[in-house]
C-alpha cells in the first residue's frame, strides 16, 4: 500500500497547465522524521535563557550532526526504497536528517506515483512545476516527514513588495528634510542610541545578509552611500558567497533595492563586521524561454539551500547573525515544510547564529483567505517570521513620538504554538484584547513581531540613483546591525556570541526598549480578498503584534548584553 501527502484543492492564484518535459532533472529533498524534534528545540530555548548552566556555550558542527542522526531503522529504510527506486547513489547528498537528490521527473513521477504539472501565477507572472499529491510506501511512511518541491507553491517575497512600496527618487525636500521625512543612518544612530566604542575586529563577529530572486548588492552604490551618510564606515566592505549558483551581478539592469537598503543599513549601522552577502539562487522554479530548467533552476527552495549550505560550514565560517528581509504568507505554506525549515533555524539558533527575519508588510494579514479550499476569513502572519527560533522584526515610524507603522506584519501562527519564553508577554496581551477578531486567528500560536524599528523612508542608492523606500525589509537590517554591535562587544570580553535571541530578549521585561503605545496596523482590505472592516491590531503597552517588545535603544542593551 501507499501513503499519500496531498493538496485538497490548487492553491488560490495558482493555474494548472501542461506537463513539463519529463527529461527535465530536479534536485529533491527528503526530510526524515526524527522522535526528537520536541525535545531538541526545548533544549535550543533552555540553552538560549539566561541563567541555565549551559547559557551562552553554542554546539559545534559535530555536536550538532551526532544530535540530529535519525534512527539506523529510518535511515536504512529510506536508503533501501531510494536504491529500489534506482536513485543513483552518487546523487544523494546526506545531511543528517535530510538527504537531497537528483533525478529526472519521469523518474520522480513513478518513484512518488504521481504527475507533475506546470502551474502559473498570474500576480508575479510565475511558472512553476508541481503536483498536488505524492505516495511513498507504507513501510517507508513513518520515517519520512516530507518531500519538496511537490506539493509547497510559496515563493518567498521581498517584505518591501512592490504592490506596497516603489523605491522613489530624492527630491530636494527629501534631501534637506528631516528624520521625519528621510530616514539616515544618521537618524537611527540618534533614535536608538547608537554610538562608537573603540572595539578590536573580532572575525568571529560576522554579519549576514540574505539575498534571493536574482537581487544583486553592488559595491559602487555602497561606497556613495557610506561616504554620503556614514563617512565613519567609508571603509566597510562585503564579501560574497554564491549559494547554489547565485550570482550578484554588478552591472545588471534589474532593480535590486532589495539588496542595497539590506547590505548598505547592515554596514553602516554596524562596527567593524566581517559583513557577507548570501546570495541564493532558486525561485520556484522558474521556466526559462526555451521551456526547459537547469538543475540550478529546478532547485527550488532557496531557504533549505542557503540553510544547509550554513549548517555544513566549520564553526569558524558561520555568521553571528543572519538578516533576511524576505517572508509569505503562512497559508501558501504546508505546515510540514514550514516545521522542517523552522527546526533547521534552531540548529542555526543551537550553533550561536542570530537568525532575524522582517515581520512582512500586510498587516494582520493581505487577501485574509484560507488556501484550503474553504476560502475562510482569516488572518495571515508570515513565514519564516512566524518560526518560533527566529527574531522577528516589525516596522515603526516618526521621532517624537515613534508610533506603529500601519503594514507592520504581525498576529499569531497558525502552525507553530507559542513559546514558553514569550508565554506571559503574549497572554498578558490576549487578557486585554478580549473577544475582538474571535475566531479569526490562533489564540494559542507564536506570537509576532518580537521587536521593531524604523521602517518607512529609507535612504538608499541603487543603480547609481538616489532613492527611498520602506518596508520591514528595512528594520531588519536594522535590528541585526545593532546585534553585531552587542556581539562585538562581547567577544570582546571573552564572551560568546548571543546566538538565539528571544529567551534572552524576553526576560529583558523590555528593558533595553522603548514601548511604543501609538498607532497600530491595518489589512484585510484587499478587493480581491476577504474584507474585514477595521482590522488591525494596536499598538498597546507591553508586547503587541504590530511592534512585538518595542524599539531597541542599544547603550541599555549593551549593558544588559554584557550582563548576559
Amino acid at each position: 500500500m501507499l501513503q499519500r501527502y496531498e493538496l485538497q484543492n490548487v492553491p488560490d492564484g495558482w493555474m494548472r497547465q501542461s506537463g513539463p518535459a519529463t527529461s527535465t532533472p530536479t534536485k529533491f529533498w527528503l526530510a526524515m522524521r526524527r522522535s526528537n524534534v520536541s525535545q531538541f528545540e526545548e533544549q535550543v530555548i533552555a540553552r538560549s535563557t539566561p541563567g541555565h548552566p549551559e547559557y551562552g556555550r553554542h554546539l559545534t558542527r559535530e555536536e550538532l550532526r551526532a544530535s540530529m542522526r535519525p534512527s539506523e531503522e529510518a535511515a536504512a529504510k529510506v536508503r533501501s526504497w531510494l536504491e529500489w527506486e534506482h536513485v543513483p547513489a552518487e546523487s544523494i547528498e546526506d545531511r543528517g536528517d535530510w538527504l537531497a537528490f537528483t533525478i529526472p521527473l519521469s523518474q520522480a513521477e513513478s518513484m512518488m506515483k504521481t504527475q507533475f504539472n506546470y502551474f502559473y501565477q498570474p500576480r508575479t507572472q510565475t511558472t512553476t512545476i508541481r503536483t498536488l499529491a505524492y505516495s511513498v510506501p507504507e513501510d517507508v511512511r513513518p520515517f519520512v516527514k516530507l518531500i519538496q518541491p511537490t506539493t509547497r507553491f510559496g515563493s518567498p517575497q521581498a517584505q518591501d513588495s512592490p504592490e506596497t512600496f516603489v523605491p522613489v527618487a530624492l527630491t530636494a525636500e527629501d534631501l534637506a528634510g528631516n528624520c521625519s521625512r528621510t530616514v539616515t543612518p544618521a537618524c537611527l544612530r540618534q533614535l536608538y542610541g547608537i554610538n562608537d566604542t573603540e572595539i578590536t575586529p573580532d572575525p568571529r563577529n560576522r554579519l549576514g545578509v540574505s539575498g534571493f530572486l536574482e537581487e544583486y548588492a553592488r559595491y559602487d552604490d555602497l561606497e556613495q552611500f557610506l561616504a554620503e551618510y556614514a563617512p565613519n564606515q567609508a571603509d566597510a566592505k562585503f564579501s560574497v558567497v554564491s549559494i547554489n549558483g547565485g550570482r550578484n551581478l554588478q552591472y545588471s539592469l534589474s532593480p535590486s533595492s532589495e539588496a542595497a537598503l539590506d547590505i548598505q543599513y547592515a554596514l553602516s549601522l554596524s562596527y567593524h563586521a566581517s559583513a557577507v552577502y548570501y546570495t541564493t539562487a532558486g525561485r520556484g522554479p522558474m521556466v526559462q524561454e526555451s521551456g526547459m530548467l537547469t538543475i540550478a533552476d529546478s532547485t527550488n527552495e532557496p531557504y533549505l539551500e542557503q540553510l544547509h549550505y550554513l549548517l555544513d560550514l566549520p564553526d569558524k565560517d558561520l555568521p553571528a547573525v543572519l538578516s533576511t528581509s524576505y517572508g509569505e504568507e503562512e497559508p501558501f505554506v504546508p505546515a510540514a515544510y514550514a516545521e522542517a525549515v523552522c527546526n533547521l533555524f534552531a540548529q542555526l539558533g543551537a550553533r550561536g547564529v542570530s537568525v532575524i527575519f522582517s515581520s512582512g508588510d500586510w498587516g494582520p494579514g493581505d487577501t485574509c483567505m484560507t488556501h484550503d479550499g474553504t476560502r475562510r476569513t482569516r488572518f495571515q502572519p508570515v513565514f519564516p517570521a512566524s518560526c518560533p527560533f527566529v527574531t522577528s522584526v516589525g516596522g515603526t515610524e516618526g521621532m517624537e513620538p515613534e508610533s506603529a507603522i500601519s503594514f507592520s506584519g504581525g498576529g499569531f501562527s497558525d502552525i507553530f504554538a507559542r513559546p514558553s519564553y514569550q508565554d506571559a508577554d503574549v497572554t498578558s496581551y490576549l487578557q486585554s484584547l478580549g473577544n475582538i477578531y474571535e475566531g479569526l486567528y490562533n489564540p494559542l500560536g507564536r506570537g509576532i513581531p518580537d521587536v521593531s524599528t524604523q521602517a518607512n523612508n529609507f535612504v538608499l542608492r541603487d543603480h547609481g540613483e538616489w532613492m527611498k523606500t520602506g518596508g520591514t525589509s528595512a528594520a531588519a537590517p536594522v535590528f541585526a546591525a545593532i546585534i553585531s554591535r552587542l556581539n562585538a562587544a562581547r567577544l570582546e570580553q571573552g564572551k560568546s556570541t548571543l546566538g538565539f535571541l528571544n529567551p534572552w530578549l524576553y526576560s529583558l521585561k523590555q528593558r533595553g526598549f522603548t514601548d511604543i503605545v501609538d498607532g497600530g496596523s491595518v489589512g484585510c482590505d484587499k478587493p480581491t480578498g476577504a474584507q474585514v472592516p477595521y482590522a488591525g491590531w494596536n499598538a498597546t503597552p507591553g508586547w503587541d503584534p504590530v511592534t512585538g517588545l518595542g524599539t531597541p535603544y542599544y547603550e541599555t542593551l549593551l549593558e544588559l548584553a554584557l550582563e548576559a
